[in-house]
């Protein structure tokens, strides 16, 4: 089992972070929030229980939390100016 463990960590922290915004909170918004974070946060691959939990601990120090906090916010922000859907879809009209 390979793990990107900064990919846990960004579930985790994206709900909690998207509490305080008010913008489209569908599934796909969510994935373009998500991929656009993690490629902009580096890699931390891991292929053990063990290894996972080091990764989690080593995420809660200040400064690692901040700088994937500030990567997710970005990733909301633009998502939230730019989201990639529609506001509405367009009615089907009777002929």
């Amino acid at each position: 089992m390979l793990i990107n463990a900064n990919e846990e960590i960004v579930k985790l922290r994206m709900p909690v972070l998207l509490q305080e915004y008010n913008c489209c909170k569908c599934e796909k918004c969510i994935c373009d929030m998500m991929a656009i974070a993690l490629n902009n946060i580096k890699p931390a691959y891991v292929n053990t229980a063990e290894g996972m939990l080091f990764k989690r601990i080593n995420s809660m120090l200040p400064q690692k939390t901040t700088d994937i906090d500030i990567e997710i916010l970005k990733a909301i922000n633009l998502v939230s100016a730019h989201p990639k859907h529609p506001d509405e879809e367009p009615k089907a009209e009777n002929q």
